[in-house]
Order: C-alpha cells, then structure tokens, then sequence
C-alpha cells in the first residue's frame, strides 16, 4: 500500500465562553473508536487539544446551506487529537447552491499517483512520464478545471510530463498530496490543509489532512471550494480516530471553509471503499458522484451538486499507477439574470418598451422562454424576447 510524507503539525483549539455557545465534556466511560458518546454540558470552560470540534448548549436552527456548520454534541474517536464531532441531526452538504453566477460545467481529476514506486529511480522512475501523458491525452476538447493528486511529491513534474505546465499551476499542500488549477479559467482565492486523521499505529505513517482551496471563474465569478484527501491507513478502518471521526471531521471542514453558493468538491483517495462506515456517512450527507475500482473502490468524488448534474464519468485507467484516475464534469448550479419584454414589444429608435421586469433565469433562456420576474420567483410569464443576459453578480 502506499507510502506518504510523515510531517505533520497537531492543531490546538482553544474553546471559550460566550453567551451562545458552550463546551461539552465527554463522558468517562466513552472510549475512542466508533462508537458514538454524548456531550455532558457542563458550565465551566474546558480547554482542550483537539481538532474540528465544535458543540452548542442551544444552537441556531439548522441552515441547509455551506458554511454553516452545527453539531448534534455527540462525539467520537474521544481521547484523541482526531475526534470528531457528528453533524446535528438533518444538517447537510446535499444543496447545489443556484445563487452566485452562471451555471457552469467543470471537468475534475483525481489521481493517486502510486509516488514511491512510480516515480522512485530503482522502480518505474516514471515510466516514460506516462501519468502526465495519461492526464494531457484526456485534457483535449474539454480541458480540466481541477485536479487533486495523491501520493504526489512533485506537481510541476506531472504537468511537464503532459505538457500541461503552461496551461496549469499547481499548489502543493502537506503528506504528499497536492492540487492543480486551469490558471487561464479561476483565480485562488485562498487554499490550506487541515488536519483530519492520523493512521493506526500497527500500519503508521502520519497524519492525514483535507487539503483545501477556494477558486473563482475568471469569466462567470462562480466560486468553487475544491477539497483533496488522502485517508488514513489501514485501509477500512478510519486511523486512529474511527470512521465516523474521519467523515465528520471532513465534513467540518468542508462546512468551515465553504461559503454561501459554492460549488463544492471532494475527490481523493480516502482508503475506504463505497461499504465503509466513513463513506456511507460521508454520503448520508453529501453527493458520492463516482467511485472507482481500485483496491475495492477507495478512490471517490463527492459533491453538492449530484443526480442530473453530474454529466459524465470516466475512468481513464491507471497510466503506471496501482489507481486509476477517475474524471468527473459536473455542472454546478446557477442563475442567470437578465430582462424580459413581457408582451409584443418592440424597440424604437433605440427606446426600451415599458413593459421590461429584470429576471432570474434557472438556465440560459432562448428567445421566446419563460422568464421569473426579479428578485422573487413568481409564476412564469410568457418572454417575447429576452436581452441583455448577464450573469447574475446581484446579492438577493
């Protein structure tokens, strides 16, 4: 199985009071693992070295929506740096948010890149560059927007190898896993790895993080939070902190660093096949795209925006990998405002009609469609003609 770097630095939260939100000791007879154990409130505050936990004496109602992370106050994986706090009951990442621009496709890659061995000089010492060629056979027609690598140790080299370096910048996060972008397409907003898991120590090699960035679309302003991870070792089991722990605590960050109508994405290999309690979780909450075939299918994608907007899937074998890369174009959802000229009118000498409503369109309207008047959806009105279509930059 794989090998990945090993540093790692342990991230230390420091909980305290406020007027809304407490901290939750856990009870003494809970053991780490899986098993779930209940929040005891208690008023006095408690510090504590721990990762992703948050948990509430009453907190606000449920927002179905990124970014709004809510805890349920049951815990697992306790005693440990990696316990994770489950989602409150309902909460979830299944909304594919229709504010803040343009409907967009974006084709993804994830790719474990099998590092040691093939790119090591005593083993394949990469093979002729075969994964980048794998990677710029597939980049033709439509090109890649994101691509989330595993066991990768240098990812200006898999770029050269498929001469995709002028195209794509590359970002390098912590334990061997990195991200490339279509650098003529987003902008980064921001990116950083957290910690989320560690492996056991009967198969250890360090601790395991989300690595994460924000990207805008340089032409439609769509944001997208796209989110790369390795999972721990060994394989089925959730590392040191459990499955549940794992998932909840991917789900956490996935919550803290997304926004209100983000697109959002999670690729990599999470060392959990689709029967896994850190998958099922992971898609109790969330869209599980696509999955592929290696090791039993660890390999996965995941997304707000799943069913009819995942338009196509596509394993492109393993190019001298033990994984295959897996590409995925989904469409992430948006609106388009624009106007509508409701009834017969026409324009003269270069006047607008009266009858003009400024609309909210669910796709790009053809001339002659139904249109929604702006800013509440109302029933559809018949649309002689539509003009001036502009992605929708306007906070409703």
């Amino acid at each position: 199985m794989p090998r990945i770097s090993a540093a790692a630095t342990l991230v230390t939260l420091a909980a305290s009071a406020s007027p809304l939100w407490g901290v939750a000791a856990i009870s003494e007879d809970c053991q780490a693992g899986d098993g779930e154990c209940p929040a005891v409130a208690r008023p006095e505050v408690q510090r504590e070295n721990l990762l992703l936990q948050v948990a509430g004496k009453k907190p606000p109602s449920l927002a179905q929506e990124p970014g709004s992370w809510r805890s349920s106050g049951r815990t697992s994986g306790n005693g440990q740096w990696c316990k994770g706090a489950e989602p409150a009951d309902g909460w979830d990442l299944k909304a594919c948010s229709a504010d803040g621009g343009n409907a967009q496709e974006v084709k993804i890659l994830t790719y474990n890149l099998y590092w040691w061995n093939l790119f090591g000089h005593q083993f394949q010492n990469g093979n002729g560059g075969s994964a980048g060629k794998l990677i710029g056979d597939n980049n033709h027609g439509k090109p890649f927007d994101f691509m989330g690598f595993q066991e990768c140790e240098d990812v200006g080299r898999v770029l050269r190898d498929g001469g995709l370096d002028g195209e794509f910048a590359g970002i390098v996060g912590d334990h061997a896993v990195a991200m490339a972008y279509r650098k003529g397409a987003w902008e980064v907003l921001g990116h950083g790895m957290d910690e989320v898991a560690e492996d056991r120590p009967d198969q250890w090699y360090g601790k395991r993080g989300a690595m994460w960035a924000r990207f805008r679309s340089l032409t439609t302003g769509k944001k997208v939070l796209f989110v790369n991870h390795h999972g721990p070792l060994p394989v089925g089991t959730g590392g040191k902190c459990g499955r549940h722990a794992t998932a909840w605590n991917l789900l956490k960050t996935i919550a803290m660093r997304s926004q209100k109508s983000d697109g959002i994405i999670l690729v990599g290999d999470f060392n959990a096949d689709a029967d896994t309690l850190t998958v099922k979780e992971l898609e109790h909450r969330f869209n599980r795209v696509y999955t592929g075939k290696s090791f039993g299918g660890v390999d996965h994608v995941f997304s707000n925006c799943g069913g009819s907007r995942v338009i196509s899937r596509k394993n492109l074998g393993d190019g001298g990998s033990d994984h295959d890369a897996l590409e995925v174009v989904l469409q992430l959802e948006g609106r388009f405002r624009g106007r509508c000229i409701l009834g017969a009118g026409t324009r003269r000498n270069g006047e607008v009609p009266s009858s003009i409503w400024e609309v909210e369109y669910r796709q790009r309207p053809a001339w002659a469609t139904s249109c929604w008047a702006w800013p509440q959806v109302l029933a559809p009105f018949s649309c002689s003609r539509a003009f001036s279509e502009e992605p929708n930059s306007a906070q409703r």
